[in-house]
């Protein structure tokens, strides 16, 4: 576009909670460089409240219907650029015909074949979110050296901790023990075991789907400070829990890239997939975030998403974690 500043952008990003976080450094590179731009974003209804933590937005659309409908609210010829951070078939509907400048920031569907097929990794890894920050560049020819990653919890979803949980601040480990599949998460007869070798109170994190798990957990470790908040609270209210842990212990999931946002060391499982699909933890520093994975498997990655089954039956990617090393880098990270 031309080199007046823009006055007014559409950001599109449908789902979901990892990669809908991982958009607000967009979001702040554009208010940083144009304070007085007016942000909009249109999403999923089912995270117009996770836009909250997102600093710099005005007004937030939702996918409620149809892509018609959507397009019946969204006056596109006010906008000077519409960043399309989802680049799937739905925004190119969206914006088909609709007389917008748009930029699609690139997915590399082809790199992810080949990692995913042939297990050919890419010569240079790049974040996600680098690829985002390249779409800003070729709108506005923005070239954003240090990117912000902020998540500001709502006030009304910050709570006594010590009250809520019995716990003080900074004095348990949070565990996020879900994963939308199940090739993503350790099996619940592991994170039992490597719970037992964690010396420290423990926060059980996740949604309604996550429950059984959760007592299956407290039931087998009742000799242990257990504390579930699973299905409890608003994804805000655990992100409060995460900022204010001693450490996170997570699976590729989207708390994991919330707790990004904070100063907490990160412990970061992973299964089925892998940190060169660019999902890993958005930090400039990387000394508090340790990930672990098993090397060297001829079947890794299975899938740039997951499964809820192992496709081979043995699920060693998960199965062979050296939960040694995990509980002892987790504690020496704390003390």
């Amino acid at each position: 576009m031309s080199g007046r500043s823009p006055k007014k952008i559409l950001v599109l990003r449908f789902s979901s909670i990892g990669d809908i976080v991982l958009t607000f450094p967009v979001v702040a590179a554009i208010k940083a460089a144009y304070p007085s731009c007016q942000i909009d974003y249109a999403t999923k209804p089912a995270f117009r409240s996770l836009l909250a933590a997102c600093a710099g937005l005005n007004n937030i659309y939702t996918l409620e219907g149809s892509i018609r409908q959507l397009r019946q609210q969204i006056d596109f010829q006010a906008y000077d650029a519409v960043i399309d951070l989802h680049h799937n078939l739905r925004t190119r509907l969206l914006t088909f015909l609709s007389g917008a400048t748009v930029y699609r920031y690139p997915k590399n569907n082809w790199r992810k074949w080949l990692l995913t097929s042939f297990k050919v990794k890419p010569s240079k890894p790049e974040h996600v979110v680098d690829r985002y920050l390249s779409t800003l560049q070729q709108a506005f020819g923005l070239e954003i050296l240090a990117p912000t990653n902020q998540y500001l919890i709502p006030a009304n979803d910050q709570f006594s901790i010590q009250e809520v949980t019995g716990l003080e601040p900074h004095k348990y480990v949070a565990f996020a023990i879900g994963a939308q599949f199940a090739t993503k998460r350790l099996p619940t007869d592991l994170m039992i075991e490597l719970l037992q070798k964690i010396p420290y109170p423990i926060v059980l994190l996740g949604g309604k789907e996550d429950q059984e798990t959760a007592q299956k957990i407290k039931t087998a470790l009742q000799d242990q400070k257990i504390v579930s908040m699973v299905g409890q609270l608003s994804i805000h209210g655990s992100a409060w829990l995460v900022k204010n842990a001693a450490a996170l212990l997570t699976h590729d999931t989207g708390l994991m890239h919330i707790g990004a946002c904070f100063e907490v060391p990160i412990h970061l499982i992973w299964g089925n997939t892998v940190k060169e699909f660019g999902m890993y933890p958005y930090r400039l520093e990387q000394e508090n975030c340790f990930q672990y994975e098993v090397e060297n498997l001829k079947c890794r990655p299975c899938s740039k998403i997951g499964f809820q089954t192992c496709p081979k039956g043995h699920f060693n990617c998960m199965r062979q974690q050296n939960l040694e090393q995990i509980s002892s880098q987790l504690k020496a990270s704390i003390n």
